[in-house]
């Protein structure tokens, strides 16, 4: 089901098909401009992502259990099924300079595989099956981010993936450079150095999506630990003035209606358009409507 008309919206609305969250998020270290980050670790509500698990296995994320260990995505109204959940209106905001220009992206976190070291040059294979919420990981892309410091030791990093067709032994198209960072959150692969992208790490040529991951490997040793996170982005947020408020309405503004599928472990990303401060705050919301 969705809704036929604004009639029907409003009807659903008023009946109580709706929910409203607001969040916050404060950052940790000095964000580098130019960069990516993970905010679903950082402190506020909800809690930050501890990222557990065994280490190399996949750890499924969903709305009412989270990781298992926390509940850190946002809270959406629950499974609506036989109805159809979609996003209306967002909105963030932060009273810091230095926290703007920036873009937030929401993206739903299917999970991660947590536990891989910077510190090897061999081959180090993921287990599990990822169960998705989107089939065959239609539009699902990755993400390495970094949970312990990575040293200044050049490495780059590359993948043995399959696609959404699903067909597997996918690599990247490309030289992907990772980045030292001691900042936990850090999108490692993201920046403004030669071979940096970001936030997604790059798919082969035709691909859309990504439904699994058979190993890692870096071409030099370093430092650290990271998670490799598979999500299916839903929507983006520019952040162009503090103190004033970005929104989005995503029915009469943009007539998009991103869905929200039941389960859905909701997150955000934040690109650093300046030197973010340490401690900055970040506000928002996110209203929901289903029918």
């Amino acid at each position: 089901m969705s809704f036929s008309s604004m009639d029907d919206l409003v009807n659903k609305i008023t009946s109580g098909k709706f929910n409203r969250v607001d969040w916050n998020k404060i950052t940790a270290l000095v964000a580098t401009a130019g960069r990516w980050y993970d905010f679903s670790d950082n402190n506020g509500y909800p809690v930050g992502n501890d990222f557990t698990g065994t280490a190399l296995a996949w750890k499924t994320c969903d709305e009412t259990t989270g990781n298992g260990s926390r509940i850190f995505g946002l809270p959406h109204g629950g499974a609506v099924s036989t109805d159809t959940k979609h996003i209306l209106n967002v909105s963030a905001v932060t009273a810091v300079a230095t926290g703007v220009p920036a873009q937030l992206m929401l993206v739903d976190m299917q999970g991660y595989w947590p536990g891989i070291s910077n510190n090897t040059t061999s081959a180090q294979t993921l287990t599990g099956t990822p169960s998705l919420r989107y089939t065959n990981g239609a539009g699902c892309r990755l993400f390495w981010v970094q949970r312990t410091t990575a040293g200044a030791t050049a490495q780059n990093i590359a993948l043995s993936y399959s696609n959404s067709a699903p067909t597997s032994g996918r690599s990247l198209p490309v030289t992907v450079a990772m980045t030292a960072s001691a900042i936990v959150g850090h999108i490692s692969h993201s920046g403004t150095a030669a071979n940096n992208y970001g936030p997604f790490l790059p798919l082969a040529s035709g691909d859309t999506g990504v439904s699994n991951v058979a190993s890692v490997t870096f071409s030099a040793a370093n430092t650290g630990t990271g998670a490799l996170c598979l999500v299916r982005p839903l929507l983006t947020l520019p952040l162009t003035t503090a103190s004033v408020a970005a929104e989005r309405d995503m029915l009469n503004q943009l007539p998009s209606l991103p869905r929200v599928m039941d389960g859905a472990c909701l997150t955000w990303l934040y690109f650093a358009g300046a030197a973010t401060a340490a401690s900055s705050n970040f506000y928002g919301s996110v209203e929901f409507g289903w029918g």
